[in-house]
């Protein structure tokens, strides 16, 4: 591993992935009746940290990368990514349904641009109004429940472009698709601020940093508890924020502080090598995993619908692939130093 890498980014992107690929392969391979809360809860948190990490690298390397075409390139390639496994993976329609991708894509500029416009206490006043107005917006606006992934076969291009600059659309960007500006640019934001923090050395091992972990969380779970939100299962996937309420931002940001602390504290153990591993190339883990699901798993068929006992192997065996793939890439990278500049941006550099 590169001397300028963070091990603790790098696990957390590991962990991230780990977890993402059971909720990921659940709507499909797991049958309904094992989505029990618990499970649901497994996956629930991989996304937040996801973003909360692309905000805090958009800080953490503005001293090397410092302009905005720069974030504004790497946030476009991601959603160009994102709408290359729409078309080429999933055959739908791209830039409707709003993955975890487009999020990431869209939130990189932005948050450079506030990190480089507004400090530390004015971010976390934005970060209060997404929070605050999310609920209100989705009441007056009706989150919607479902989502439709329009399937490219099923509809004509035209009638396409007509649904993409509809009214429609534009809410699932900003309120109610898969991940909306509304709340999730708050997670992205936040990592803006763990990455000006970390830039000026503050410490994600002091008491201080603990305590407001543990605050956090523990209002988080209170508002959640309190709330008591309607969760539906989208399209079979069973995470817990569809939608995000204020006590799932809540107990999510908290969740992931703890986990800065842990790993942080614990980042020498043996078994953060896995996570190493997926965590180094983790865009590229986010597209394998994909592959693996769709142009591998389900063609088998038998491997579709499985209860917990049998959807359990399955997702460690397609984790033990990615980790030796991670190996894999790791030697590439090691050997090769000057790869074409989008496969380093896949592969990691």
């Amino acid at each position: 591993m590169s001397a300028s890498r963070n091990p603790t980014i790098d696990i957390l992107r590991g962990i991230a992935i780990f977890t993402m690929v059971a909720a990921n392969f659940s709507a499909s391979l797991l049958q309904p009746e094992d989505k029990v809360f618990l499970f649901r809860l497994y996956g629930t948190f991989a996304a937040p940290l996801f973003v909360m990490l692309a905000g805090m690298m958009v800080v953490v390397t503005g001293a090397r990368h410092g302009t905005f075409p720069h974030y504004f390139e790497r946030g476009l390639l991601i959603v160009v990514c994102g709408c290359l496994l729409d078309v080429l993976v999933w055959r739908i329609y791209p830039l409707l349904g709003y993955d975890v991708l487009y999020l990431t894509g869209l939130c990189i500029p932005i948050v450079h641009l506030l990190s480089k416009a507004c400090r530390i206490t004015a971010r976390i006043v934005i970060i209060g109004l997404l929070v605050a107005f999310t609920p209100v917006l989705q009441m007056l606006f009706e989150y919607r429940e479902e989502l439709i992934s329009v399937e490219i076969a099923s509809l004509s291009f035209r009638d396409y472009l007509r649904l993409l600059f509809s009214e429609s659309t534009a809410q699932r960007l900003l309120l109610d698709g898969w991940f909306p500006v509304m709340p999730w640019l708050s997670f992205a934001v936040t990592g803006s601020v763990l990455g000006s923090l970390y830039t000026q050395g503050y410490s994600f091992v002091s008491k201080r940093f603990l305590a407001s972990g543990i605050t956090i969380l523990g209002i988080g779970v209170v508002l959640w508890l309190a709330q008591n939100p309607h969760l539906v299962i989208r399209d079979g996937y069973s995470e817990l924020f569809y939608p995000p309420s204020t006590g799932y931002l809540f107990t999510a940001t908290g969740l992931i502080f703890l986990g800065f602390y842990i790993v942080e504290r614990t980042r020498q153990l043996a078994v953060h090598r896995v996570f190493l591993k997926l965590g180094h190339a983790s865009l590229f883990m986010y597209i394998f995993h994909q592959l693996i699901l769709v142009f591998i798993i389900t063609p088998l068929g038998f491997l579709n619908n499985q209860p917990l006992a049998v959807f359990i192997p399955t997702y460690l065996v397609v984790i033990a692939v990615m980790v030796a793939a991670g190996h894999i890439l790791d030697r590439i990278k090691q050997k090769h130093k000057n790869l074409p500049f989008i496969v380093r941006f896949v592969i990691g550099s």
